[in-house]
């Protein structure tokens, strides 16, 4: 532990801290140890392009003039899904479904 190393270094009393595990030294400094955050996916450079390219045809069938409000919100929320790196919803892709002219 770091803590034990520096006090042996400086000619502190280490011997309270060797025993300690990093919960017990945390509660003694008056902090509280929090999990590690899930890691995010990394992409590859291959799939960072493929992200990329779907978001910039999203972006495209967005601008569409044609398309009513309801076509352009479903459009930009999945460019948020996809941008995000979340699944879309299936009600989301039944109203695109539903609203996109025959």
């Amino acid at each position: 532990m770091q803590a034990v190393q520096f006090l042996e270094r400086v000619g502190g009393d280490s011997g309270k801290f060797e025993e300690m595990d990093a919960e017990a030294y945390a509660q003694s400094r008056g902090a509280e140890l929090l999990p590690n955050p899930a890691r995010r996916n990394r992409l590859t450079k291959n799939e960072m392009s493929e992200t990329l390219d779907q978001a910039a045809d999203l972006v495209d069938e967005a601008l569409d003039p044609e398309l009513s409000r309801e076509q352009l919100v479903v459009k930009v929320k999945e460019l948020s899904d996809l941008i995000s790196g979340e699944e879309p919803d299936e009600d989301d892709e039944d109203a695109a479904g539903e609203d996109e002219p025959d």
